[in-house]
């Protein structure tokens, strides 16, 4: 009886084991359904759009022939994922975990660029780590312009925590690559920018001119210390409202927040949620009047109660 009993414990321990290596391993599972194209991941291909995509004849006034051998010989054509089909999205669909708490899904949003469009649509990836929204960016989208017989489309591919993104246009000289990108969600739930490349000399200078014409751009420095003595640092860097990284050291503690997007309250103040499972006690307001900045939200009034606003040092 005693010979029973300890094969059973033993059974009972290896079950047990082998379940709790099952849950261990099996952390990221990705709907394939919604994962896009591998190629879109390939740099190689990317480089090969342009050479093989652009037209040697007029748009115009080219036989049915000549079209289907355009299309064939397009690099493009070799992309099989449909992503047209995001344009029926009605909800918010699941596309997967890839970690134990950590679930993305991706919903149909609109474009802010639609001056001129004739037709839009466009989907947006969300990263969720226990029900809270900790980041999200556009994966998709398909704009026409068709007065200027511009097409401009934006494909993905998801891989684990990586997100790959193209970004295309179409006129009559053919399709052209914008940018690509490679992002990944890391343990925080923020997505992060790993390597890009810009094709377009128009998309390079646009996004130079903007950064230069940012009057928030700039790094920033805040120090205080509360009644035991204990000091807190804000670090601020802000390369535009879209690419913030702030690092907060309290009382010799120091983490670092890269990659936020902040939100614009008016002209004059921004609001930058830097740790988003905190809440308010995440969440600072960078404010201007005329050279001066000022640093306010919850971290501020409890390092000094009773003042919630601060001046912040802009180092350059």
């Amino acid at each position: 009886m005693k010979k029973i009993i300890i094969i059973l414990c033993f059974l009972s321990i290896f079950s047990c084991k082998k379940t709790q290596e099952n849950v261990s391993i099996n952390t990221i599972e990705l709907n394939k359904e919604w994962q896009g194209d591998l190629l879109i991941s390939d740099l190689n291909f990317v480089n090969s759009i342009e050479p093989t995509c652009k037209l040697n004849s007029s748009f115009f006034g080219r036989t049915d022939k000549q079209i289907k051998e355009d299309d064939l010989k397009c690099a493009l054509s070799k992309i099989k994922f449909n992503y047209e089909k995001l344009n029926s999205l009605k909800s918010k669909t699941f596309v997967g975990k890839i970690g134990p708490n950590t679930n993305i899904f991706i919903n149909t949003t609109k474009p802010s660029d639609t001056e001129n469009a004739d037709i839009y649509n466009q989907a947006t990836l969300y990263v969720q780590i226990n029900k809270n929204i900790t980041d999200s960016i556009v994966i998709y989208h398909l704009i026409n312009f068709s007065e200027a017989l511009t097409v401009k489309e934006r494909n993905y591919f998801i891989n684990n925590d990586n997100i790959y993104l193209l970004d295309i246009a179409e006129d009559e000289s053919g399709a052209s690559v914008q940018k690509w990108s490679q992002n990944k969600i890391n343990s925080s739930g923020k997505i992060v920018l790993i390597k890009q490349k810009i094709f377009s000399v128009e998309e390079d200078s646009k996004k130079i001119m903007q950064t230069e014409n940012d009057p928030w751009r700039g790094t920033y420095h805040f120090e205080a210390s509360n009644k035991d003595d204990a000091k807190t640092i804000f670090n601020i860097t802000i390369n535009s409202l879209n690419d913030i990284s702030v690092d907060v050291n309290e009382d010799g503690i120091e983490n670092k927040y890269p990659h936020i997007k902040a939100e614009e309250v008016n002209n004059e103040k921004i609001k930058i949620n830097y740790d988003p499972p905190s809440g308010d006690m995440g969440t600072i307001y960078v404010e201007k009047s005329d050279n001066e900045f000022f640093i306010s939200g919850q971290p501020i009034y409890f390092i000094n109660p009773g003042n919630n606003e601060m001046p912040l040092k802009k180092v350059k």
